[in-house]
């Protein structure tokens, strides 16, 4: 049999055959080979990040630079118009408290009872010792008598005779003692006063036992529990004349804040309806006097009360101030992330990083709306990645037993 020249298909072989290649495309096949080689070099690459993470142990966010909102939140707790607090009249032990934790209270209402068995044993002995005195009083009115008679006879014997009988000296010491008596009297009257005074306080003491509403209102909160030990002068009540309008009192920090003006606007998110805020308005703004050492409060004032909004609820006034245009902003996490053991910090400060590595960077801190906050910093630019944890949480903690 004769050799007979290899035709074009004999020149295919199975996978040129199978991917339809000719001759003059073997090029092409070898480069589309490449191509799938390239691909699953990098669908694996893809594959192992995803099942292994980056590499870095930091996670990071990064630094932008926009606008902002700031949201100052301040806490606070509802009240009512005229509200007046009463304090106890008297250290002891809450034998006895009302059930009303809120509500409307009549005046002379019965609100708590206070244990006062040291101010009881004081009004028992402030009445035996007005009885004592009184008495006291009785015997020097009696002696100032007897001597007020005596000198009375011993003049007129005196006058009668002239002037010889009695004596002189005679006449001079009955003089004399009934002085005495008079003053003796005007003492005795005088401890008298003093102790009924002395019994009129302990009495008072002992009423103050009984903690009574001093007016109709409404009761806005109850300090006091039973077998609450209290102190003297210590909030028991806080009653409010009337319920409209309802007002919310806060702090105001005026280094975050700035000045703000009435009729600033904010919302009240109450502790009890989280997800329902109240809409309110500054209405006035308390400064105390020079050097101010205390910082303002504001009164907001809820617009439209809904009917679950009652005197007492605490709650957290968000204020939103003028929007801060074109500002560096990082994420709050940023500020708080230490790669060290987390100490006392002098300066505000992030880290970044740098080829992999934190870089810290001093910050001079601004405004926030909760998630981000304004920094002034030379060593920071747009696009910086500001480190805001460790993806290992153990990482970043000091060795125990060390």
């Amino acid at each position: 049999m004769t050799d007979q020249p290899a035709t074009e298909q004999d020149a295919h072989t199975p996978l040129d055959t199978l991917l339809g290649a000719a001759p003059r495309r073997v090029m092409r096949h070898w480069l589309s080979l490449l191509v799938l080689a390239l691909a699953a070099l990098g669908a694996l690459t893809f594959f192992v990040r995803f099942v292994t993470g980056e590499d870095s142990p930091y996670y990071s966010a990064p630094i932008e630079r926009g606008n902002l909102t700031p949201l100052v939140s301040e806490r606070g707790q509802v009240s009512g118009s005229g509200e007046v607090t009463v304090f106890s009249a008297l250290a002891g032990r809450v034998t006895w408290v009302s059930g009303k934790s809120d509500g409307e209270v009549k005046q002379g209402e019965l609100l708590a009872i206070i244990d006062a068995g040291e101010v009881e044993g004081a009004v028992e002995i402030g009445r035996s010792g007005l009885t004592a005195a009184q008495a006291a009083l009785e015997a020097a009115q009696v002696a100032a008598q007897d001597t007020g008679s005596r000198l009375a006879r011993f003049e007129s014997v005196w006058r009668r005779s002239g002037g010889r009988a009695p004596s002189l000296n005679e006449i001079e010491r009955a003089r004399a003692e009934a002085r005495r008596a008079d003053l003796s009297v005007e003492a005795a009257r005088a401890q008298v006063k003093a102790a009924q005074l002395q019994l009129k306080e302990d009495e008072t003491r002992k009423a103050g036992a009984e903690v009574r509403a001093p007016f109709t209102g409404v009761l806005a909160m109850r300090h006091a529990q039973p077998g609450q030990a209290i102190a003297e002068h210590q909030p028991l009540f806080t009653i409010a004349q009337g319920i409209a309008p309802l007002t919310i009192e806060v702090p105001l920090n005026t280094q975050l804040t700035g000045p703000i003006k009435a009729g600033t606007l904010a919302q009240v998110r109450l502790d009890a309806q989280p997800d329902a805020p109240q809409s309110a308005t500054l209405t006035l703004l308390r400064v105390s006097p020079p050097p101010q050492t205390v910082p303002p409060r504001a009164v907001f004032t809820i617009e439209k009360p809904g009917p679950q909004v009652r005197l007492g609820m605490a709650g957290t006034v968000e204020i939103e101030l003028p929007e801060r245009r074109n500002v560096l902003l990082v994420p709050n996490a940023a500020l708080e992330f230490e790669p060290g053991v987390r100490g006392p910090r002098r300066r505000d400060r992030i880290y970044v990083l740098d080829r992999g590595e934190p870089r810290r960077v001093y910050v001079t801190v601004g405004a926030s709306d909760g998630k981000r906050t304004e920094v002034f910093a030379n060593g920071l630019k747009p696009d910086d990645r500001a480190i805001i944890g460790w993806r290992d949480a153990t990482a970043g903690a000091p060795a125990s037993g060390r």
